[in-house]
């Protein structure tokens, strides 16, 4: 694709982003969406459109790898060059560019670039949305040429600024037919942070798909996430999702099975506490007939933390032979914690397998008592059975998206004493 061309389609779609953050006022109780988040109760000011034209740094291009754990591993971190190391005899099949990199020329760029962003556009719906969007000076785009196999993940590492200035932490990938893939995204905030970020994701037919997002939120902060995914058909997707912290988190993930016999699986784990407010919604969008979709969301809140799920199956009518299913399961430690969960259907077509579920409560006592009786101290107890919670989840990953993961949690959850 001519760059040319794509400077002149990000230019665009950045520029109407940023008219529609304008005019559009910031969500409210009135969206059953956000009904259980207000923001009128959180500072916002630092969410505001800001003039990036000054950077001067563009991508940094290096073969050797910082860990062999990886085929690729990039660190962007907010306002500063991107760190790209690629694995050498990957270097001319893949390509990863930072917008900015597209001034200075030398980088051949697949038309799919373009579709990304505009996917991305068509699917942003709110002020958090076109804020993320309007401007890509911090943003990622992995490009997966078809057949391509990576026997290892691509880590991704967005870090916003320690002065807490605003970070838009956005990621473009498309995997093309028949790739197979594994992509992990981690998004590091400091305390005081003002993060809003679109993750766009375009799956091509009979690609594999393993994406990861985690979270390493500290006290203070505020992360806006749209993460969205197209899957074409037999394209397989496995999506993770991981949060913990923050004074504020509210991330709406969809998957859109828009080609015949596609698969999704969404997982998630959440960890909320403080006085910190988790807010999370699923949403899988059938389309196309013969398509597969679940869901599996696990949350622990301890203290006075708060989390949300929502999660939504919505069938089109073209949509038959549907099997979709959702799960959310919460644990709540304490009296002071609060977790609630909506689950809910929107089908069209009549030939479907649907359903849902959810359960919240505190941790079974009999459980409790039978470890202890076997000789585990009674707070060991408690973290092994918290840890078997989340195991199902982590148990669903590929193993080094697993191993990669799962510490996250589970080592916030030893670090303080929880209170029960």
């Amino acid at each position: 694709m001519d760059n040319r061309k794509l400077s002149e389609t990000i230019s665009r779609i950045t520029r109407e982003s940023r008219e529609k953050f304008k005019r559009e006022p910031w969500p409210s109780p009135v969206s059953e969406e956000w009904r259980r988040t207000s923001l009128a109760k959180y500072d916002l000011s630092g969410f505001v459109l800001q003039n990036y034209q000054n950077r001067e740094e563009i991508t940094s291009r290096k073969e050797e790898l910082l860990s062999t754990d990886f085929d690729i591993h990039i660190i962007k971190a907010s306002g500063k060059a991107a760190d790209i190391r690629i694995k050498g005899d990957l270097d001319h099949k893949v390509t990863v560019f930072n917008p900015l990199s597209l001034e200075v020329g030398g980088i051949e760029i697949p038309d799919s670039a373009a579709i990304l962003v505009t996917d991305a556009a068509l699917r942003a719906d709110n002020r958090t949305s076109y804020l993320a969007l309007s401007s890509l000076d911090d943003s990622l785009f992995i490009i997966i040429p078809d057949s391509i196999i990576l026997s290892k993940p691509i880590l991704v590492e967005f870090e916003a600024s320690p002065e807490g200035d605003l970070f838009l932490p956005n990621l473009f990938v498309n995997a093309g037919k028949g790739a197979e893939i594994k992509i992990i995204q981690k998004i590091k905030a400091p305390g005081g942070a003002n993060v809003s970020g679109f993750l766009q994701v375009n799956c091509d037919s009979n690609s594999n798909v393993h994406l990861a997002t985690v979270t390493e939120i500290e006290n203070d902060s505020v992360l806006f996430l749209n993460r969205n995914f197209d899957l074409s058909e037999k394209a397989v997707l496995s999506d993770f999702q991981s949060y913990t912290g923050g004074t504020l988190v509210k991330s709406r993930t969809e998957v859109n099975l828009a080609g015949d016999k596609g698969e999704a699986r969404l997982y998630g784990t959440v960890l909320s506490d403080e006085n910190s407010h988790i807010d999370v919604m699923t949403v899988q969008h059938h389309i196309e007939k013969g398509c597969f979709s679940q869901a599996e969301i696990k949350s622990i809140v301890r203290d006075r933390g708060r989390s949300i799920y929502q999660g939504l199956i919505e069938v089109e009518e073209a949509a038959s032979l549907t099997d979709a299913y959702l799960t959310n399961n919460n644990i709540v430690l304490n009296d002071g914690a609060r977790a609630d969960s909506i689950p809910s259907l929107k089908i069209r077509n009549n030939n479907v397998k649907c359903s849902h579920g959810s359960t919240t409560g505190k941790i079974d006592e009999d459980q409790i008592i039978y470890l202890t009786s076997r000789g585990l101290e009674r707070e060991d107890a408690k973290d092994l059975i918290l840890e078997g919670f989340l195991s199902r989840v982590y148990n669903q990953l590929s193993e080094p998206v697993s191993s990669y993961c799962s510490p996250i949690i589970l080592d916030k959850l030893k670090q303080a004493e929880a209170v029960y």
